[in-house]
């Protein structure tokens, strides 16, 4: 093999390594903070409206958000 053919094959093995990495990686992490921080709200009557904030209220109806483990009890 000569000097190019080990560069092109060296830079294409690296390439498929990072493209692994970036779609096999971690992928969690958004979800590991909220629980950290304390949790997910949700409203009991939509429960697809969330948030971080245990003092926010529902943007459709207005009441108060519930930890999500709550929501439907």
């Amino acid at each position: 093999m000569d000097l190019t053919q080990i560069t092109v094959t060296i830079a294409g093995a690296a390439l498929i390594a990072l493209n692994l990495w970036f779609f096999f990686g971690k992928k969690e992490a958004g979800h590991a903070s909220a629980k950290e921080k304390g949790g997910l709200y949700a409203c009991p009557m939509h429960p697809w409206i969330t948030s971080n904030d245990p003092t926010a209220d529902c943007s459709i109806c207005g009441m108060k958000l519930v930890r999500s483990d709550e929501v439907g009890k």
